[in-house]
Formats: structure tokens, sequence, C-alpha cells
């Protein structure tokens, strides 16, 4: 057997985008429940939550030109080098204390006036000069009285406060003028008439360009944006969820990470079985796609033959239950079906259970007695009905008492070349080895080593302790046969029965040696 560590050393494959959709494919479950959770946590925010309505109207901001000294002492916004400070200063004019007090009064609210500032917002619309006066209320309509309030309020105060400084300037002008000569006098005229005129107008540098009409629907919460939202956040946390869930996962998920351990061939990928047993599975209770990958196993471990004698294969896993058991009794009965002789060794002597399988009674030997000699390989062995003798077991069916080391001794290596002499091919059904070691000869001894590695179940690094176990002993596995994977499609090239169509044994007798 070839016992050089380049299986242990796999080549580097790139995989791209092709790893992440695996894992993403594999895991959609996670990123479902998440998805599905985020949207309805985002329903039952929009359904429970309190509905706000916004509302905004538009004051026009239109700077006085002038350059009379006496216009520029009037409370007026004035033309400046910088309008957009002239906007942003006349926003300051509606969110303050003396506007919303004539907004309570006049809307007759029992808010005060603090609580009502909370509720509107003022702030230039880009670079324009228009002011969005914003209100935010639970009900449509108090959203846009509190919108209109606030924007007539605020041309209001400002008009008061023009009015009542041109009243405290006309008794000055009119004073003037009774003691000007005419020159001057027709200048105070002008001047109080442009004081007249402002008198009577409101603020000429802020008006109402756009009331406030009444909001089609809520602003907060916004149905669409919420559960939009809720299905992102779903998505993103679900994807991240599945790649940590994958970078936890200490199991076998998929083929690629077979390579990306060893560089070792697949020789069969058994689907997973509809059924569910505590025993393995025998051939009869395989169904089609399942005894059709064993033939191609044992197609694929009879190409290779064995130099001098018959081919010893082992089979053998990482952990208990992976489909060890029922691979090496398929594997047997595959290739006893193609008129091979065959001997089953059941060798995993703390949990035999291959006598369930045939249905043999307790007439027969076992390894045991054969390792100690008390009855020989030849009598000991059941011959499994239907396959004659090209099909026969030698069961493990220990009771008790010593075992450890027992496939050490000399007489454990007389049983294997007993078995060569009597078959073609040997199949041992060996326990996990890096748990039980007792049957570690028995892959020296053997020509072939099969690892069995079942999808969600075997462990990564239970299968990297196998193959450091091996690589020290100077074993090289053949390959891997792995167990789960998808049933094929109704459309692949597979018949669909129930159960396997049943196939007679070869009549083909061969003399059996002494």
């Amino acid at each position: 057997m070839n016992a050089g560590g380049d299986w242990l050393t796999p080549p580097e494959e790139p995989e791209g985008l092709r790893r992440y959709v695996d894992t993403l494919r594999e895991r959609i479950w996670i990123v479902a429940v998440a998805v599905t959770v985020t949207t309805l946590i985002a329903i039952l925010y929009v359904a429970t939550a309190t509905k706000t309505y916004e509302a905004t109207a538009d004051l026009l901001v239109t700077p006085l030109v002038t350059d009379d000294p006496a216009i520029h002492s009037l409370p007026i916004i004035f033309e400046s080098s910088d309008p957009t400070r002239d906007v942003e200063t006349a926003s300051q004019f509606v969110t303050n204390n003396e506007v919303a007090t004539r907004v309570k009064s006049e809307l007759h609210l029992t808010d005060s006036p603090s609580t009502l500032l909370q509720k509107i917002s003022a702030a230039p619309v880009a670079q324009s000069n228009i002011i969005a006066v914003t209100a935010t209320a639970d009900s449509p309509e108090q959203a846009r009285d509190l919108a209109n309030g606030f924007a007539r309020s605020t041309v209001s105060v400002r008009s008061d406060e023009i009015h009542a400084a041109i009243d405290r300037q006309i008794p000055t002008i009119q004073a003037q003028l009774r003691t000007a000569n005419p020159a001057t006098a027709a200048t105070l005229g002008t001047e109080l008439a442009q004081f007249q005129t402002l008198r009577n107008a409101e603020d000429p540098s802020l008006n109402i360009q756009a009331p406030a009409v009444l909001p089609q629907g809520p602003s907060s919460p916004k149905t669409k944006l919420t559960i939009i939202a809720g299905l992102l956040s779903g998505l993103v946390l679900g994807v991240v969820g599945a790649f940590a869930a994958q970078a936890l996962d200490p199991r076998l998920r998929r083929e690629v990470q077979l390579r990306r351990l060893y560089q070792l061939p697949i020789l069969t990928r058994v689907p997973r079985e509809s059924r569910h047993s505590d025993r393995p599975l025998g051939p009869r209770m395989m169904s089609v796609a399942g005894a059709e990958a064993y033939r191609t196993l044992g197609t694929t471990i009879g190409a290779w033959g064995a130099d001098g004698g018959a081919q010893v294969v082992l089979v053998t896993g990482s952990s208990p239950s992976e489909g060890k058991s029922t691979t090496a009794v398929n594997l047997a009965s595959a290739l006893a079906l193609t008129g091979k002789r065959v001997i089953l060794l059941e060798a995993d002597l703390r949990r035999p259970g291959l006598a369930g399988v045939f249905g043999a009674d307790s007439n027969h030997g076992d390894v045991v007695g054969v390792l100690t000699k008390e009855e020989s390989l030849s009598s000991a062995m059941f011959e499994v009905p239907n396959y004659g003798p090209n099909f026969r077991v030698l069961f493990a069916r220990y009771k008790g008492g010593w075992i450890a080391g027992l496939f050490s001794i000399a007489a454990a290596q007389k049983m294997i070349d007993d078995a060569r002499a009597l078959a073609d091919y040997v199949v041992i059904d060996s326990p996990p080895l890096n748990e039980v070691a007792d049957a570690l000869p028995l892959a020296r001894a053997a020509d072939q080593v099969l690892i069995v590695a079942r999808l969600g179940r075997t462990r990564l690094d239970k299968l990297s302790q196998l193959g450091e176990l091996l690589f020290e002993n100077g074993i090289r596995p053949s390959g891997f046969a792995v167990i789960g994977v998808p049933r094929p499609k109704r459309d692949s090239y597979h018949y669909f029965q129930d159960s396997p169509p049943p196939q007679k044994p070869s009549r083909t007798r061969r003399k059996t040696p002494a």
C-alpha cells in the first residue's frame, strides 16, 4: 500500500463565489427565519405604533432693497451680501415663544407654548428664499392647522413689531414737519408717506407663499419603508448568521470540505435514505439510487484488483453511526452479485450488529471464536441466503471479556490470510479507528482502506484525527464513500421503484480451497 503523504496536502482550489453560494444554500433556513422575524416585527411596529402626520406651509422671504436710513431703522429684513444668511435669520422668527403663544390663543389649544414649539420646525429649502414651516401632530387636521397657524402668526408678530416701530417714528416726523423749511419738508413728507404705507400693510419682507394642506397619510410610521427596512435587515442578519454558522459548524456539509482536507477521490456518493433505522441497512432495504451507488463502488473496487490473492478492503470512519456498516454490507453484496466470492468480516467488537441485518441465528461462530482458535474460519462463517457460497459473513457476537489488542495477535493475521484463500474479496467492517484502535492492525494488513463520511454528521476534527492516525501508521486511504447526498431528481437517470428489483445471484460455484 502506498504510504506517501501527498494525500494530506491537497492542492489549492480557487472556489470564488461558489463557496459563498453553497453556504447560503445550505443555510437558507437561517436567512428565511431572520427575514420572517424582522418582517413580522416591522409589521407589528407599523400596526401598533402611534401614527403621526406632517404638514408644511411655505414662507417667502423677500428682503427689502432701500438706502433710506429711516426705513433701515425698522425691524424689516433688508437685502444683504449673503442671501442665504437672510433666509436663515428669518427662519429663527418662526420658532420663538411669542409666535407659539399667539398660535395657542388663535387655535384655542391646551398645550403650552413650549410643547407647541416641539411640534414645529422651520428650515430654508435648499438655496431658495423659501422657509418650510413643518408641523407634526397626531391627526392630519391638527398638523395642517399648526403649520398654517405658525406661518400666519410669524407674519403677524413681525408685522406688529414693524407697526410698533413706525408708531414711534411718525410723531417725531410730524413734529419736524411743522418747523422744517420747504426743502426739508418735502423729504420728511416722503418719509412720512412711506411709513404710513408700511403701517397699513403687513411685513413686506415675509409672507405666506403656500399654506399647508391636509396630509394624505401618516408620516410615521412609513408602512412601505418600514417593511422594506425589515426585509433588508432580516436579509443582512440572515446572511451574517449563515456565514457565522458555517464558521462555527464542526460538521461536514459539502464534498468540497473533504477536498480541503485530503487529496483523495470520492469513490461513491450514496443518497440519503427516506427510511430510518438504528441498525445497518441491508441490500433489500436500500433505495434504487442507494443500491446503484454501492454497485458503482463495487465496480470501482473490483477494477483495482490485487497482486497475489484476494483484495482486502477495510471500511472505516471517524465516528459511529456514519453508515460504515451499511457501506460494508452493501459493498460486499455488490461484489458478490458480480459472481465473486466475498467474505464480510465484522471487526467492530464493541458495537456488533450485522447478525440482525441478515437474520442469522446464534448457531454460527464469531470473530472472537476464530481468533481464540475455538473454531475454524470456514465453519464459523454464515452463508447469506440467495447468494450461495459467493457471500459469507463472519459475525462479531462478543458478549464481554478482554478484547483490547485482540486483532494484534498472530491469529488475526492468520484469519486474514485464511480469508484471502477462501475468497476473491474480503470486506472488513471496522470500528472508527481514531476512537477504537483495536482494528488498526487489520488496516495495516488491508489492501485498500475506504473512509465513510456522512454529510451533516461527520465531524471535521474527527476526520482530521483519522487522517493523521492513518498517516502515522503508513496507511494511505483509497478514497471516500460520501453518505447522505441529496436524492436524485425525477428526471435523473435512475429507476424509481419502491425497492430495487430482485437480482438472481450467480450460479457459478467455485471450488473452496481447504
